[in-house]
């Protein structure tokens, strides 16, 4: 008894220990990521954001395990992270954009927008976008809704490395829901 505990219980500490630890999941071409948006007590509102693989340029997609909720997701492609936040209750987007700004500004690293502009998915999705900029970090903001529904996108990526994705970013946009 004491020699399978011995030979056992290490093994099953190992497995609990590596599930428990941030690592990434390499995700199918395809494969559904759905996000739930819930509002404050007083808009009652709730809502979901649905992100599909893309199968055009879909390889290499994995997610950041250890970062997933239920209303967001953490994706690695290549060199970029990309962070899906679904959100309800959203009054403005432009006042969400805002938020959004000033929280990425006070996060670490630290990261600013300089700027903001109209913008359109290729699902057809509209809100705003924004260029951030930090000390070895850049990335986009999008900010895209549906009624008071809408997803927060922030991909990040080291200086210089953001344009290489900027096509593979576009194609996760195009399958982007909110409802």
């Amino acid at each position: 008894m004491a020699l399978a505990v011995a030979v056992f219980l290490p093994a099953v500490l190992w497995t609990q220990w590596n599930n428990a630890v941030p690592g990434e999941e390499q995700l199918a071409r395809g494969a559904v990521i759905s996000l739930n948006a819930v509002g404050s007590p007083e808009t009652g509102s709730t809502g979901q954001v649905r992100l599909v693989i893309p199968d055009e340029g879909g390889d290499g997609w994995r997610t950041a395990t250890g970062q997933n909720r239920q209303s967001s997701a953490v994706l690695v492609h290549g060199s970029v992270w990309v962070e899906v936040r679904a959100v309800a209750g959203v009054g403005d987007l432009s006042v969400l954009f805002e938020r959004q700004s000033r929280e990425l500004g006070n996060g670490d690293p630290a990261m600013f927008t300089t700027g903001r502009a109209q913008y359109t998915s290729p699902a057809g999705l509209t809100g705003y976008r924004g260029p951030l900029t930090g000390e070895r970090y850049g990335g986009m903001l999008y900010v895209l809704g549906n009624g008071d529904v809408a997803a927060v996108v922030v991909a990040r990526a080291p200086l210089g490395r953001l344009d290489g994705e900027a096509a593979s970013i576009e194609r996760l946009l195009a399958l982007l829901e909110v409802s």
